[in-house]
C-alpha cells in the first residue's frame, strides 16, 4: 500500500496568499511527523510513516513512535470517531482511505530533536482523506477535540493580518504573562475552507524566541532546513 506523506508547510513570508483569508491557528508543536494510514470499510491499518518514509516497529528512529501508537487507545477512538461520521451527507461517507497524521514530541524536544529521559506525546495535528484531500479545520477541532487524543492548542480563529503574525512573532513564552505561554515554536495557520481543487493552504509563523535559539546552536545552512 502507497503511503500519502505529509506536505510541507511554507514559512508566511514565503506564501502570502492567505493574508487576509480566514484561517484557524493550531499550535506548532516541535517534534517529528508520524502518519498511519486506515481504510475504515474493513479497519485496515498501516502502513506507517514518517515525513519522508515508511516505518515500523524496528524502524531506528521510528520504531518507538509505532509501539506508541499501537499500544495507545488512539486506533480505538479514531475507529468509532469514522464509524459514527460514516453516514449519508457527513464527512466520512464514501471515503475509501484516510492518513492521520501526528507530532511525536516531549517537553524538551527542539527542532525535531528530543531529550532522552523525556516523556513522549502523539498528538494528531491533520487527517487527509483520499479524493477529497485534507480536512478542513473546523471539522477536525469538532470531531477530535475532548476526544482523548492529544491534540495542539487552537490560538486563533479569524483574519490572517499583520497583528496575529506579530504576536506570534514576538512570543516567549519563558517571560511570565506572555500572551500564548504555550506556544514555543509558532503557530500554522490554515485557510478556513477548502479552494478548488481540493486545496486548504497552510502557512507557519515561527516565534522569535524559537528561531534565536535555533541559529544559536547550528550552523546557517542547517537553520534554513530546520526553520
Amino acid at each position: 500500500m502507497s503511503l500519502r506523506h505529509y506536505d510541507s508547510i511554507p514559512r508566511e513570508q514565503d506564501y502570502g496568499a492567505l493574508n487576509g483569508e480566514m484561517v484557524f491557528g493550531f499550535n506548532k508543536l516541535d517534534g517529528q511527523n508520524f502518519c498511519v494510514q486506515y481504510k475504515p470499510k474493513h479497519k485496515i491499518w498501516g502502513p506507517c510513516g514518517s515525513r519522508t518514509r515508511t516505518v515500523d516497529e524496528n524502524d531506528e528512529q521510528f520504531g518507538e513512535t509505532v509501539k506508541y501508537f499501537n499500544n495507545s487507545k488512539y486506533k480505538n477512538i479514531l475507529e468509532e470517531i469514522v464509524a459514527n461520521n460514516r453516514g449519508k451527507k457527513q464527512i466520512f461517507n464514501g471515503v475509501e482511505e484516510m492518513t492521520f497524521y501526528f507530532e511525536w514530541f516531549g517537553e524538551n524536544s527542539f527542532a525535531g530533536k528530543h531529550q532522552e529521559g523525556d516523556e513522549m506525546h502523539l498528538a494528531l495535528i491533520d487527517v487527509f482523506m483520499k479524493k477529497r484531500g485534507y480536512m478542513e479545520p473546523k471539522d477536525f477541532v469538532d470531531l477530535f477535540y475532548e476526544s482523548g487524543i492529544v491534540l495542539p492548542d487552537l490560538v486563533y480563529n479569524g483574519p490572517l493580518n499583520a497583528e496575529i503574525i506579530d504576536k506570534i512573532k514576538n512570543n516567549d513564552w519563558t517571560q511570565e504573562g506572555c500572551e500564548f505561554p504555550y506556544v514555543k515554536e509558532g503557530v500554522v495557520f490554515k485557510r478556513s475552507t477548502l479552494l478548488p481543487g481540493q486545496r486548504r493552504p497552510s502557512v507557519k509563523v515561527k516565534t522569535k524566541w524559537w528561531l534565536n535559539k535555533l541559529y544559536s546552536m547550528y550552523s546557517e545552512e542547517e537553520c534554513k532546513i530546520l526553520e
